[in-house]
């Protein structure tokens, strides 16, 4: 491969690592009502790891990305995925929080996970 081809091929790769499309009822900006608080810290973790709420209610999340890179949210069992949130932006994720325990992840960074504990 030519030296330009395989430049153009990583930044293409790299861009692709670094965003993602939101999915499901997500929004940016601070939530308009009630919400429970998700930061993501500069450790590259969640805090809380662990959400206990209750099953079968509709619950927000407002998420904040408290870290210098590029984040999102996404919980795979109910099709959601707040699309990238930039370093100090803020997201948020309605859902209907599913019985049992429902893992999440920010899809950019795979160690980064936690639980939904519904009860």
């Amino acid at each position: 491969m030519r030296p330009p081809l395989a430049l153009a091929l990583l930044a293409v790769l790299l861009a692709a690592c670094s965003s993602s499309q939101p999915q499901g009822d997500v929004g940016t900006g601070p939530a308009d009502g009630a919400a429970v608080a998700i930061a993501i810290d500069a450790e590259r973790a969640f805090a809380p790891a662990t959400l206990s709420l209750p099953a079968g209610e509709t619950v927000t999340l407002e998420i904040t990305n408290a870290d210098g890179d590029a984040h999102d949210f996404a919980v795979e069992a109910v099709a959601l995925n707040t699309g990238t949130i930039q370093p100090g932006g803020v997201a948020t994720a309605t859902l209907t929080v599913p019985a049992g325990t429902t893992p999440f992840v920010c899809t950019f960074h795979p160690e980064m996970r936690g639980t939904i504990e519904g009860a």
